[in-house]
């Protein structure tokens, strides 16, 4: 019998009110994890080691790259997303990353927050035209 995967990674979790609503380090969990999916996916096509591909996903997943994406995504947030990014960089968090300020650290931490809200609140068409956002960004970096 084969099962539906859907039932374990479908948005959504949580109405807006419930999403908005969440611990900002939870939102920020979720969105990493999402975040983390979508580099995986738009490396997957390069036909090279699992060590190249993870340095490559790496690149793009590591907090001063989140943080540097959050910088330029800033114009492309509505209202509400700003606020849920501020609240997600304002959090309170008992970690900080090896290797990135706390500055970067804290905005990319906004920056997840906002794609876990998105995600978990079901905002799927919203959170592709982030992505695709990202794919336009990247393709400028050269």
């Amino acid at each position: 019998m084969e099962e539906d995967l859907r039932g374990y990674f479908s948005a959504p979790m949580w109405t807006e009110d419930e999403a908005r609503g969440q611990n900002p380090l939870v939102l920020a969990y979720i969105g990493d994890c999402v975040y983390e999916l979508f580099v995986r996916s738009r490396i997957l096509h390069r036909n090279e080691k699992v060590a190249r591909l993870h340095r490559a996903s790496a690149k793009r997943a590591k907090a001063s790259a989140q943080s540097a994406l959050a910088e330029d995504l800033k114009d492309f947030f509505t209202e509400e997303e700003a606020a849920v990014y501020r609240r997600g960089r304002n959090a309170h968090s008992k970690t900080t990353a090896k290797n990135a300020s706390v500055a970067d650290y804290r905005r990319a931490t906004g920056f997840e927050c906002l794609i876990g809200y998105l995600y978990s609140s079901g905002n799927t068409a919203r959170l592709l035209e982030y992505f695709k956002e990202i794919e336009r960004i990247w393709e400028n970096e050269g």
